[in-house]
């Protein structure tokens, strides 16, 4: 029994570990195992999509979705089609993440549940380097794995779980390399991987880039700004499909300005609509026609023309609304003290002022999720550790109840839309 109880005590936190991640892939498991795909869905697919191209006659069972445009580029990528033939609009390399399974699972979200699952390994790896080996390195994993927004991306060919895995690999190699600046290379190559997922993922060069400033340690960004050529090369690399079937480097070049040009041309937004995501889930406002049809005579007989505000299906105010106050804590008590942690309010600023004036949707937000989750737990683990017994009571009691809330609001639904 000593033995056992020794056991225990020695490897709980790897134990809890575990079962925090057998219950993420109990979440994912349609999308691992059985979510399988013939041919003739890819052609019925693209027969789709030739008919929205035409303009034909749309409705909701011949559009087009994202999840389904993806999985038709990966299927074709890795059939030997050149990223500038199809889907151009995004860089390749997550869509050969999911050709790969494709191919070896038959099924398009294999692999998103696969990284997923590698997201949530290195979170805990990123709040043992920052919380060191306590139960509060546990709390960013459990809180990320019943995040909405990050299982919908996990249950579905969507890019930017993939993107997100090599961002928050990126910010764990980063916090080595400011020890070790040979792994400055290696971090770039990570990089370089990030960007080739979503571009956006290149926005947290500027979360080490400030990093270094604030640190005064010069010689550092010198090593990391003369290592990044090599995430530009390995971005390169993941068009060498795309060399192969003769392009030239001008070409390169050229598809690279019509993929900006693309992403350009969407409006821009008020700088208040990602806080307004953050803080209330309000996606924008929107304007819904409901509409009567007689049963009988299949006529109209009446429209009702409905204003409000759309609100997206993942919001979660325990990590969302509260990450406002979490960053805006840490940030603060970034220029008090040179600590590790500074990384996170600059994570979190690196992506949040650029897309404070683009066209921002709810699953942008996961390239920095785990930035301000990590700045939660930390201020969590600040007040523990700086609390007196009885005070530690009454936030053990605090913290039980909040993870508690997180796991009840997993299961609650709210309404996609608010009549105003």
């Amino acid at each position: 029994m000593k033995k056992i109880l020794s056991f225990l005590k020695k490897w709980k936190l790897t134990l809890v570990l575990t079962l925090i991640l057998c219950l993420h892939l109990y979440n994912v498991r349609n999308e691992l195992f059985d979510n399988k795909l013939s041919e003739s869905w890819y052609v019925n697919v693209q027969s789709k999509l030739s008919s929205m191209m035409k303009g034909e006659s749309l409705n909701v069972e011949t559009l087009v979705f994202d999840p389904e445009l993806y999985a038709l580029a990966g299927w074709l990528y890795v059939h030997g089609v050149p990223p500038s033939e199809f889907n151009f609009e995004h860089p390749p390399l997550a869509k050969y993440f999911i050709g790969f399974s494709e191919v070896l699972f038959q099924s398009p979200t294999a692999a998103n549940a696969l990284f997923s699952l590698a997201t949530l390994i290195v979170v805990y790896l990123l709040s043992l380097k920052l919380f060191g080996k306590t139960a509060f390195a546990l709390m960013p994993v459990y809180a990320l794995s019943l995040e909405k927004l990050f299982l919908s991306e996990a249950r579905s060919s969507m890019l930017d779980v993939y993107s997100t895995f090599f961002v928050s690999l990126s910010v764990l190699i980063f916090l080595y390399a400011i020890k070790v600046p040979k792994l400055f290379p290696i971090l770039s190559a990570v990089i370089g991987l990030g960007v080739a997922c979503k571009w956006e993922s290149g926005l947290i060069v500027f979360a080490f880039i400030g990093f270094l400033l604030l640190d005064k340690a010069w010689r550092k960004l010198g090593y990391f700004i003369a290592s990044l050529p090599l995430a530009f090369l390995v971005y390169t690399g993941s068009y060498v499909n795309y060399f192969l079937s003769g392009r030239s480097l001008l070409d390169f070049i050229v598809l690279q300005l019509s993929i900006y040009k693309f992403h350009s041309s969407f409006p821009h937004q008020g700088t208040l609509r990602i806080w307004l995501l953050l803080l209330a889930g309000i996606i924008g406002p929107e304007t819904r026609t409901t509409f009567f049809i007689d049963e009988e005579s299949g006529e109209i007989t009446k429209a009702v023309i409905t204003k409000g505000v759309a609100i997206t299906y993942s919001f979660n105010p325990l990590t969302w609304t509260i990450s406002i106050f979490a960053i805006f804590i840490s940030l603060l008590r970034t220029f008090k003290a040179t600590r590790e942690y500074r990384v996170l309010p600059l994570w979190f600023i690196s992506f949040m002022l650029p897309m404070s004036s683009s066209l921002v949707l709810e699953h942008h937000i996961l390239n920095f999720m785990p930035s301000f989750i990590l700045s939660i737990a930390h201020l969590l683990k600040d007040g523990w550790d700086k609390g007196e017994k009885g005070e530690k009571n009454t936030l053990l009691i605090a913290i039980i109840l909040y993870l508690s809330a997180l796991m009840i609001w997993h299961y609650i639904k709210i309404p996609s839309f608010i009549a105003m």
